[in-house]
């Protein structure tokens, strides 16, 4: 017999069983539907005595750690259909993962249902129409290097081991940003189990309401089992970072600010706030003591690009400059930390409409007096091709701002998490005077307050709208969560993490 939190398994006469206990003491056994379940799925079943059950259940913020009753790993959309039936007639919760980089931690729970998208990696290429279709366990690693002997890419998240089916529900903001929009103005199609078991397209011409909603609105309303998008031109990029130290930070972040918003698109760039890296590149008197990153993809020209960026590389003594052309593929070198397993992350994040002085200040304070090995703050500058389209031609509705900033405090979990909450809260609550909006892809468990101000009102109630369309019993609430108005949101009847 095996237990964890809540769940009991055990066989008895060669059969399954899995018992649900709640704080009451309420137990449900699931024996009998398992057993059916597994003989229906090509993919795998993990019950808490497999092997691989430790591994499977962990996710990428440590912080959520957490015991499914069942987890199935999907082989393909089929797969998909009969795990969503098996929670909604089970009355389980359910959790969806394609990564596991939810930084709520939504991709598990306690007790419940995980369907487990990691198996679902095909991708077809038509290079000549510079089509893709993607399967949403793919990580963005494994697609920049499938399309990167075409000379094609798709502007997306970071991180290597983010994968594609969480970002492209939440909006993408990523290296192109400035070039080639979010990764949602590339979407062409969607396919998705929704809550009734049914597998469904939206496009422009088929379900054209779902398909706004799918582009922003994360898993609220199905499973996405493969996407159709647009590719752009990848290939070669004049990209890196170069650092400086950080006690002329205030002015670098100014200087930083203007130049990157007068920038052409081609040019899209991010800040790192952060104590230098004990890596190779970095001196070893500054290894430890804070610096300012400035990280560039240039996606046009390379010696025009040098030209673009030159500016950026001079404003003041670089420390280090890595700045040179490479394949696109290498800038995810640059995130490399963001893609360990396991550590406990505590984030926050904002947009921003402008840039102003009084915002920098705060920001540089603020940061200064809580930096930590621990600490990693971002500051974007968008705009570009991201804010010439409509506000409500998507359920991402802040493509007027400026810029974002996300704080990070990451470490192993003997770390004190206090601490680095209590410093994460302390830079985030300084920029608050400044900030506008919110975006999901970077939501914490912060209340439902600030889904709010991911969605304002408009398209908030067009989402709701969607919901009470194709998922009134709110079977997909394990996530930055539209809740329905038509009928009781609570069907959940084991224990939730």
């Amino acid at each position: 017999m095996s237990q964890h939190q809540g769940t009991i398994q055990y066989e008895q006469n060669g059969q399954i069983y899995v018992q649900i206990t709640s704080p009451q003491e309420k137990q449900h056994d699931y024996g009998e539907a398992i057993a059916i379940l597994a003989s229906q799925i090509r993919g795998e079943l993990i019950l808490p005595n497999h092997p691989a059950y430790e591994a499977e259940r962990k996710v990428w913020n440590g912080l959520a750690d957490a015991y499914p009753a069942v987890i199935v790993r999907c082989a393909d959309a089929e797969d998909v259909k009969v795990a969503v039936n098996f929670a909604r007639e089970q009355a389980m919760t359910l959790s969806v993962r394609s990564g596991g980089h939810s930084a709520a931690g939504h991709g598990t729970n306690t007790g419940g249902l995980v369907i487990d998208l990691s198996q679902m990696k095909t991708i077809t290429v038509d290079p000549v129409r510079h089509i893709a279709r993607l399967e949403p366990g793919l990580t963005w690693g494994e697609v920049v290097k499938r399309l990167q002997p075409f000379g094609l890419a798709l502007t997306a998240g970071d991180v290597a081991s983010v994968a594609v089916g969480g970002l492209l529900l939440s909006g993408g903001i990523g290296w192109m940003v400035r070039a080639y929009g979010l990764t949602i103005d590339r979407l062409q199609a969607v396919e998705l189990v929704t809550a009734d078991g049914q597998l469904r397209r939206a496009s422009a011409d088929e379900n054209p309401e779902l398909f706004w909603g799918l582009r922003g609105g994360s898993g609220n309303f199905g499973i996405a089992t493969a996407f159709e998008v647009n590719l752009h031109p990848g290939g070669t990029v004049l990209g890196g970072a170069v650092f400086y130290e950080a006690t002329e930070a205030e002015r670098i972040l100014r200087e930083y600010t203007r130049l990157a918003t007068a920038a052409p698109d081609e040019l899209s760039t991010q800040v790192l706030f952060m104590p230098a890296p004990p890596a190779p590149f970095i001196p070893p008197d500054k290894q430890g003591t804070p610096v300012v990153g400035i990280m560039v993809c240039y996606t046009g020209d390379i010696e025009e690009g040098e030209r673009v960026v030159a500016p950026l590389r001079q404003l003041a003594t670089p420390i280090a400059d890595l700045i040179a052309p490479m394949p696109y593929s290498a800038m995810f070198a640059l995130t490399a930390v963001g893609e360990i397993p396991g550590f406990q992350h505590h984030s926050r994040s904002q947009f921003f409409e402008t840039f102003s002085d009084e915002m920098i200040h705060a920001l540089v304070e603020s940061a200064q007096s809580i930096l930590s090995p621990e600490t990693l703050i971002t500051l974007r500058v968008l705009g570009g091709a991201m804010s010439r389209v409509a506000t409500d031609a998507t359920a991402f509705a802040h493509r007027d701002k400026q810029g974002m900033v996300l704080i990070t405090h990451f470490a192993p979990l003997f770390v004190d998490a206090a601490s680095l909450d209590a410093r994460t809260q302390r830079v985030f609550r300084a920029l608050l005077p400044y900030a506008n909006g919110a975006y999901v892809g970077f939501l914490a468990d912060e209340g439902e307050q600030r889904i709010h101000e991911v969605y304002p009102t408009a398209t908030y109630e067009r989402l709701v709208a969607l919901k009470n369309q194709y998922d009134p019993t709110n079977l997909f609430h394990r996530n930055q969560n539209i809740k329905p108005t038509v009928a009781p949101a609570t069907l959940v009847t084991s224990v939730s993490s």
